[in-house]
């Protein structure tokens, strides 16, 4: 995952969404995001423009904390939607130069293409348009999945698309169980995007029991149901 990648794959997911959240009326700017329990549009566009904000400022330095993610949405509960792209759009040229640099993880695109498709899920908008950046997200979500796996204890898992080469073992030894499924829907399932049910309606060779929660690379997998 190079530095150009990442910067190319973040600069990409900002045109889209800023071009996006322009066509969108004020009521879609207010749709909840059920990818983002809480959040609106309005929320997930105000996160993706204070990332770059805060870290240039020095008060970002790693992960930030719920806590710290909901501050940044309420100082900017009132900006409107110009206002926050433009504050974005402000930041995206460093951020790029950060990563081509780097200095800033792949975590920065990731994060914005899997916002995007939050936005786009929650407003009917289809799936992000770039094959090529699903799967960026994908590589690094599955070296996510690989850590639980491994700080769980368990077996090592198979991860395979059905329409790709794509394939990983995440954890150590050989697998004792493998799940299967298309490239879009191991990127929903791995960031944590897909309930429980629908995460064990994979492709699933082996026991599934000990890897449902391994999938997701936040933390346990959702309770509820989630299709984009």
């Amino acid at each position: 995952m190079s530095g150009e990648a990442t910067a190319r794959f973040y600069d990409e997911a900002h045109d889209r969404i800023v071009e996006l959240v322009r066509s969108l009326t004020a009521d879609e700017v207010r749709t909840p995001v059920p990818a983002t329990p809480g959040w609106t549009v309005h929320d997930v566009l105000a996160h993706l423009a204070a990332i770059p904000t805060d870290a240039l400022a020095g008060r970002l330095t790693g992960m930030p904390t719920d806590e710290f993610t909901a501050g940044q949405i309420q100082q900017r509960r009132e900006a409107s939607v110009d206002e926050l792209v433009a504050e974005w759009a402000g930041n995206v040229a460093a951020m790029c130069d950060g990563a081509r640099a780097g200095l800033l993880p792949p975590n920065l695109a990731v994060d914005a293409v899997t916002h995007e498709q939050d936005i786009r899920g929650a407003v009917g908008r289809g799936r992000v348009p770039d094959a090529a950046a699903v799967r960026f997200c994908l590589e690094l979500y599955a070296t996510g999945v690989s850590h639980r796996v491994r700080r769980a204890g368990a077996p090592a898992l198979r991860i395979s698309a059905t329409d790709s080469e794509f394939t990983v073992v995440a954890g150590e030894g050989h697998p004792a169980a493998a799940v299967r499924a298309d490239e879009f829907e191991l990127f929903r399932a791995t960031s944590g995007r897909r309930g429980r049910a629908e995460v064990a309606g994979l492709q699933w060779e082996g026991d599934a029991s000990p890897y449902l929660d391994c999938l997701n690379v936040f933390g346990p997998v959702p309770d509820d149901a989630l299709s984009d």
